[in-house]
């Protein structure tokens, strides 16, 4: 079983929301796996597997919401967090970490992260935040 499997369930119906979220991770079951689970839960998702292509994708569309791991090789989540909120500075981005710290949180905040979540995911407290974050565009952890 891989991590994909976690979310196979043939006989839900999915309700399209039409919100596009980008999921930006360097681990291919953590994005997979988590882009099944929100399409599942009716949003159109894009991933990319590190900061440069999420950038880049950023760059041909505005997304709705934008999760990211902090550690990614290369361009790490900090840095992929400025450079999108240089493009699109009202985009809800939500970091994603499994090595948190109050330093790291105190930079999402000045960059002008939405949430920050840790790993292993809580799924129902990462939705709520998703759901939070999508129709507001705000940075809570500014406030």
């Amino acid at each position: 079983m891989n991590a994909m499997d976690l979310f196979e369930d043939e006989d839900s119906t999915v309700k399209k929301r039409g919100e596009h979220i980008l999921v930006v991770d360097d681990e291919p079951d953590v994005r997979e796996g988590l882009g099944k689970l929100l399409e599942m839960e009716g949003y159109d998702v894009t991933t990319a597997e590190n900061g440069l292509v999420a950038i880049e994708r950023a760059k041909v569309r505005r997304f709705d919401l934008v999760i990211t791991d902090l550690r990614m090789p290369g361009l790490g989540g900090v840095e992929t967090l400025k450079g999108l909120k240089q493009l699109h500075p009202g985009m809800p981005v939500i970091v994603v970490t499994a090595y948190a710290s109050d330093e790291t949180t105190a930079r999402c905040k000045r960059e002008g992260a939405y949430g920050y979540v840790m790993k292993p995911f809580d799924l129902d407290k990462l939705l709520r935040v998703i759901e939070e974050a999508v129709p507001t565009g705000k940075t809570p952890l500014q406030s």
